[in-house]
């Protein structure tokens, strides 16, 4: 056997190499905030916060702040009106956030249902909440327990704050001191006066001298909307249920009329018509009049004349148009039996073995639709806020692609960063009033023209219609009055699409909007 030479393992040589800092990513965090309703307050206010959390973000290592949100004097009640917040929810969505800071959970939502809702969704997407006041970091949550618990006592915050106000409203009513949220078109609001804008005055006289003249409420508007004249709050079409609204306005005369509607006690609160359930108040001259007390009584009259004479239904030629059998497709026809009317399907009219639906009592449909119409004026936010928000989030995600669009939003993104270093500026003494106010002014006027142009190009798509006929049907809603007794053509004109008999006892009605709602109708012994 031959002897092996066996060579050493020589020592292996180790070069240790540091190993390299990771570069940390900061935290990106955002304050959201709500200020105080009182007019007076709400810059002060809002400066006042943006100030304390931008010294308290930057205060904390590994912090960098990535926006302050805050909604001006706005109930934070229904989510849909709060348009930062709306906008922080988004960033979230996008990415942009990390954590949110709030004051307390009654300042990011006073609702269990809508505040689990956003806590929920956020934790999805990797974003923490921190509430000051409960100390509570939704980010260390074991259950959600915690937050339904939180919540609860966040919407019974709520419902002694609206008990609180309501007490407050009825001391002021019975003192005459109150003053309504909202001005009626043709006045402003200057020291707790209503104070008259002379050329809406003039359209307010416009439309009572028209109406004393033997025109009618659709004409009037056809003629305001012919002529371009502007309405109030960004809206441009005038609806005769707003010709409507001025004409029977007492507001006019100088005198006011309170409470003629109240919030309900249950969350979520809602307007509803005061039929005598709670008292009303008459306040005679607190402000000057466009109208005179005679021309308002003469167009009372007239009005209830009208109406009597009219009967203030629609009319049958409107219905034949858009009732159609849920069966056989066929379009129904109206009939008279025995002094009633009905409308029945042709093709069960001329055989019963072609179709199985029946003829149906005018009535039931009629009282089918206003109770359909009942459901969306008392939940209209509900109903189809939620429908314009989802509609408008599709039209965006297909608009993000377009380059102009994008360029526009990156345009208003600087100018709101820009807009928030002047108000920081402003909290620390370093930019006087009038630079500020003219800076701020100068801005906002950009920030506004960018929006028309974002707007004009969103239009240009042709996407956009079941939006427009949802906010046309939010606005006609909005002037319309609580009860209807009698259904009108302006009413199923500009909701109706078209009704589907589905049986003797069901229908569905379709919207412009494309929304489909299913009434029942109940059957009468003929």
């Amino acid at each position: 056997m031959q002897k092996q030479n066996v060579i050493p393992a020589q020592t292996p040589k180790v070069t240790f190499i540091q190993a390299r800092k990771q570069d940390t990513a900061k935290l990106r965090v955002a304050a959201y905030a709500r200020v105080s309703s009182d007019s007076d307050d709400q810059q002060n206010s809002y400066i006042a916060q943006v100030d304390y959390y931008t010294k308290h973000i930057a205060a904390q290592e590994g912090w960098e702040l990535a926006d302050i949100y805050a909604d001006e004097g706005i109930s934070g009640l229904v989510a849909s009106k709060r348009d930062d917040f709306n906008r922080m929810i988004q960033d979230c969505r996008d990415g942009k956030i990390d954590r949110v800071i709030v004051k307390s959970i009654s300042r990011f939502a006073r609702n269990t249902k809508e505040y689990i809702q956003y806590v929920r969704e956020l934790l999805r997407l990797g974003v923490s909440i921190h509430f000051e006041k409960e100390n509570i970091d939704t980010g260390k949550m074991t259950s959600e327990q915690i937050a339904t618990i939180y919540g609860a006592f966040a919407q019974m915050e709520s419902q002694n704050h609206s008990n609180n106000m309501r007490i407050s409203v009825r001391i002021r009513m019975e003192k005459g001191d109150y003053l309504s949220p909202s001005m009626p078109y043709g006045y402003r609001l200057e020291e707790r006066t209503l104070i008259i804008i002379p050329e809406q005055a003039e359209v307010v006289r416009r439309i009572y001298t028209a109406y004393l003249s033997g025109q009618g409420i659709e004409d009037i508007a056809n003629e305001l909307n012919k002529t371009g004249i502007p309405r109030t709050k960004g809206r441009t079409v005038w609806h005769p249920s707003t010709i409507m609204y001025i004409l029977t306005n007492i507001s006019y005369t100088g005198d006011m009329l309170w409470q003629k509607s109240f919030a309900t006690n249950e969350i979520p609160f809602r307007q509803v018509r005061n039929n005598g359930e709670k008292p009303k108040y008459f306040v005679e001259n607190c402000h000057e009049a466009i109208i005179s007390k005679d021309d308002f009584r003469r167009v009372q009259t007239l009005l209830e004349s009208r109406r009597n004479q009219a009967g203030g239904t629609v009319s049958s030629a409107l219905l034949s148009k858009k009732i159609y059998c849920g069966n056989c497709g066929t379009l129904f026809r109206r009939k008279i039996v025995n002094e009633k009317v009905y409308w029945t399907c042709r093709k069960h009219d001329r055989d019963k073995d072609l179709c199985p639906i029946s003829q149906i009592p005018e009535e039931q449909i009629i009282t089918a639709i206003l109770r359909m119409y009942h459901k969306l004026k008392r939940h209209r936010e509900q109903i189809l806020s939620p429908i314009l928000n989802q509609l408008t989030e599709l039209r965006e995600k297909e608009l993000r692609s377009n380059r102009k669009i994008n360029d526009i939003d990156k345009e208003i993104a600087q100018l709101t960063e820009q807009n928030l270093v002047l108000v920081r500026l402003k909290s620390k003494g370093y930019v006087d009033s009038a630079l500020y106010l003219s800076q701020t002014g100068e801005i906002d006027f950009k920030l506004r023209e960018l929006r028309r142009q974002r707007r004009r190009i969103m239009e240009s798509t042709g996407e956009d219609s079941q939006i427009k006929a949802t906010e046309a049907m939010l606005d006609y809603l909005e002037d319309s009055p609580e009860s209807l007794e009698k259904l009108t053509d302006e009413l199923f004109e500009t909701l109706v699409a078209n009704i589907s008999i589905l049986s003797e006892t069901e229908m569905n009605i379709s919207l412009y909007n494309g929304l489909m709602l299913k009434e029942t109708m109940e059957r009468t012994v003929r």
